[in-house]
């Protein structure tokens, strides 16, 4: 079997979702994880598909072929994940320009690997300012602290509020 990470995006308008995955299943494909969102009015998903070797070309022509969508299909180099400790961070703070920026260009000094980032902003009507937040899974080298994660990122601005789990 192979593994398949498709991405996805185009207009954005209802039946998207279920025509994707009547491709997938028609074309003998097993949907096995997605991300999919409305972001500016465009449809955008990333999803993970397991299929058999001898069905991978039909798949991937026949999700090319899908109307108004633009089709990126990448086969998973590896199967076997490896096994380590995932760590919740939540930023938080007044929403302006730089905060992803300088969060992961702390992480990435720090060799930490992001496996999942989702950002938000949200009016704040009792302060008059959007408050902007970030969730990232991360996955920390094993001989880096938490501890010492948390102060490195406090050290990036006095206006976020860094907040760090083990789940």
């Amino acid at each position: 079997m192979k593994h398949l990470i498709i991405t996805v995006i185009g207009q954005d308008r209802p039946g998207l979702v279920e025509t994707l995955s009547d491709t997938v299943y028609q074309n003998q494909g097993n949907w096995l994880s997605s991300s999919l969102s409305k972001l500016a009015g465009q449809f955008t998903g990333i999803l993970q598909v397991e299929v058999a070797d001898q069905y991978v070309g039909v798949l991937s022509s026949a999700l090319s072929q899908l109307d108004d969508l633009q089709v990126q299909i990448v086969e998973e180099e590896s199967k076997t994940l490896p096994t380590s400790v995932v760590h919740h961070l939540l930023v938080t703070g007044n929403d302006r320009s730089g905060i992803v920026k300088d969060v992961t260009t702390k992480l990435n000094q720090l060799g930490i690997n992001i496996h999942k980032l989702k950002t938000h902003s949200d009016s704040a009507p009792n302060w008059g300012y959007p408050i902007f937040s970030a969730r990232f899974q991360l996955e920390l080298p094993g001989d880096l602290s938490i501890e010492y994660v948390q102060e490195e990122l406090e050290k990036i601005a006095d206006d976020l509020t860094i907040d760090i789990d083990d789940n």
